[in-house]
């Protein structure tokens, strides 16, 4: 029965790398609610940038309001620490956030 189990890696051992390949086919909802409080490797993966190279907003925000918009932007564009590769939304209303969306995202 031991060799059997050793040949399992737990989940919350996963390298980082690989969790956040898996992370990216969840939703949204999923990746900022239910992934978080499953253990702390996960979370940290969450609040990394691997999940959030490619960003899509796109259905959320045309039903949130703008200020919403705005801060969920500021934080996942500060999570992929300058690893942003897409970001996919609708109804962006402002320059400011226009500029700190390409200087995060190139410049972290």
């Amino acid at each position: 029965m031991e060799e059997e189990q050793s040949e399992f890696r737990c989940w919350d051992q996963l390298p980082p790398d690989v969790l956040g390949l898996i992370f990216i086919n969840l939703s949204l909802q999923e990746l900022l609610t239910v992934i978080p409080p499953v253990c702390k490797s996960w979370s940290k993966v969450v609040r990394g940038s691997h999940c959030w190279q490619d960003i899509d907003l796109d259905e959320w925000s045309c039903r949130c309001q703008p200020h919403q918009l705005d801060r969920m932007l500021r934080i996942l564009v500060t999570r992929s620490s300058g690893s942003l590769c897409s970001l996919h939304i609708a109804g962006l209303r402002n320059d400011s956030i226009f500029s700190f969306i390409t200087e995060k995202a190139l410049y972290y």
